[in-house]
């Protein structure tokens, strides 16, 4: 009896190892579809053919387009989490905030990613889910805590809380202006991190007394 038991619970996790990581094999060819094509061309029947399953079998792990990118976008924001969490702790906090708004401006413009920022209808919708909304929330708490540091150290001008400075980063970060700039060719995507990344930090940053 034991011994069809253990036999079951084996069986059991094999199939959902085996489930994680076709699921996870979507989820690249998804991402290579999106760099390539863009979110609005994207179709679930590209996606299977790409990944060679059925689409019975791709709409048994994501219902549909917009689930794979809410899948793909907390991935994201997970990664961006644990990003933030590994900025060398001996930095000054002001120098963190700005290797923040650096990277996240940067990886903004990488294929997949740039292929979510310019579906904006489907972004909003997304950003509008609970689990975007814990996601962010988690991520925003990050960068309070470095931001939070920051005041502490006078690195911050007066007048200015650490929660506003939160604020203007992400608000810095997430402008949908962008993409155009790069598009009409008015800036590269290095000018643009560059430019935020010191307006972020002139705009914030308390001056050194004379």
């Amino acid at each position: 009896m034991i011994v069809e038991e253990l036999a079951v619970t084996a069986k059991s996790g094999l199939r959902e190892r085996q489930r994680r990581e076709r699921g996870d094999t979507i989820l690249q060819a998804a991402f290579a579809l999106l760099a390539e094509k863009g979110y609005d061309a994207l179709t679930m029947e590209e996606l299977a053919e790409r990944v060679g399953i059925s689409r019975q079998t791709l709409y048994h792990h994501f219902a549909s387009k917009e689930d794979i990118a809410l899948r793909a976008v907390m991935i994201f924001a997970e990664e961006g989490i644990q990003s933030i969490r590994a900025i060398d702790p001996l930095l000054p906090p002001i120098d963190r905030l700005e290797r923040i708004i650096r990277w996240m401006m940067e990886i903004r413009f990488t294929p997949t990613r740039a292929a979510f920022v310019r579906a904006r209808p489907m972004l909003a919708r997304i950003k509008a889910s609970p689990e975007y909304r814990e996601a962010f929330d988690r991520r925003a708490r990050a960068i309070q805590d470095i931001a939070d540091a920051a005041v502490e150290a006078g690195q911050i001008q007066q007048g200015l809380s650490s929660a506003m400075v939160v604020q203007i980063l992400l608000a810095l970060v997430c402008d949908p202006s962008y993409e155009e700039m790069v598009d009409a060719g008015k800036a590269t995507p290095a000018e643009v991190a560059e430019s935020v990344a010191l307006f972020f930090r002139r705009g914030v940053e308390r001056r050194s007394e004379a």
